[in-house]
């Protein structure tokens, strides 16, 4: 009975040792996002601005 326990809390192990590793690709994933929302606020604002400025431009002009 004790070897059937000890395999289950073996198994247990390594069921915590994947849940640690899926833990650190979802911390790694929300890095990137955080990165890329970021970059895609940027330039969001760039754009904005130079649409802006270009009608600004236009409606100078005419």
């Amino acid at each position: 009975m004790d070897k059937r326990f000890e395999q289950v809390d073996k198994r247990f192990e390594q069921v915590d040792k994947r849940f640690e590793q899926i833990d650190k690709r979802f911390e790694q994933i929300d890095k990137h996002l955080t990165i890329i929302t970021n970059r895609m606020d940027r330039f969001m604002f760039w754009s904005l601005g130079l649409t802006i400025s270009a009608v600004i431009a236009i409606v100078k002009l005419t």
